[in-house]
């Protein structure tokens, strides 16, 4: 019987995954575009301007599982203790990652996510109401960022309080409707998911968000980890990094309530 898991969300939320990277993965992005010149007459000249260029720069970010098994448990499994133990150390690493492209805090080896991005809109999340749910998408429709595939995001207790919040008073329609797992909110998809921090709510369209994969997630057995006990390890290993394409198409709250 295993474990109840968090559901993991970047596939479900149309994120590009890019994979078979071998060296570092750079992305050139324009940070400004030129300028457009309303002529006084056919022959003055138009004014030079030109675009401002950067890069999105991707690298390596290592995350790893281990885990031993004895001798006993070997010969004592049904099902199989090393396939069981992969599995669990193989969708460990998976939520993890996921998890890390909402939240990762660029430091101590993790990537940078989503919520610790530069640039990112904030908006107020104490005793949030309709007015601060459709700041969400005033701020990404005025960096021109808002589109049809955007959703917000919530935890369960968050998504739980917007389910019980009313849109207008003395009215019966809440601010999210539907289920926590899949709703929606002032016209756009909705998610319920442990996946992100406590208190929060964030909106974007996470089509901007790039997950980047060196090789395969590797899963390898030793089987002489403790030979004179008889202990076999268990070693999962992924390497990715995590990339925000435009802050602009992302607004959060935390600590909302």
């Amino acid at each position: 019987i295993d474990v109840l898991r968090a559901q993991t969300m970047m596939g479900r939320l149309s994120a590009g995954f890019i994979g078979g990277l071998v060296g570092n993965f750079s992305v050139p992005k324009k940070t400004a575009s030129g300028t457009a010149y309303w002529l006084t007459n056919e022959s003055t000249a138009i004014t030079e301007s030109q675009p401002t260029l950067g890069q999105m720069l991707l690298t390596p970010k290592n995350v790893g599982g281990y885990t031993e098994i004895s001798h006993q448990l070997l010969q004592q499994s049904a099902p199989d203790a090393e396939s069981m133990t992969m599995e669990d150390l193989s969708a460990t690493l998976a939520v993890d990652i996921d998890a890390k492209a909402f939240n990762g805090s660029g430091a101590s080896g993790q990537p940078t996510g989503i919520l610790n991005t530069a640039g990112i809109g904030s908006v107020t999340g104490t005793t949030i109401a309709y007015a601060g749910v459709v700041e969400f998408q005033t701020d990404l429709a005025s960096a021109n960022a808002l589109t049809e595939n955007c959703a917000y995001v919530a935890t369960p207790t968050v998504a739980g309080l917007l389910m019980q919040r009313q849109r207008f008073s003395s009215t019966d329609t809440p601010l999210w409707t539907g289920s926590m797992l899949q709703g929606q909110v002032a016209g756009f998809a909705a998610y319920g998911t442990t996946q992100v921090p406590a208190g929060t709510l964030l909106f974007g369209n996470f089509g901007d968000v790039v997950v980047a994969e060196w090789g395969v997630m590797e899963l390898t057995l030793n089987p002489f980890a403790n030979f004179a006990a008889g202990i076999v390890g268990v070693r999962a290993w992924a390497t990715v990094d995590i990339g925000v394409r435009r802050a602009g198409s992302f607004s959060a709250a935390s600590s909302v309530t």
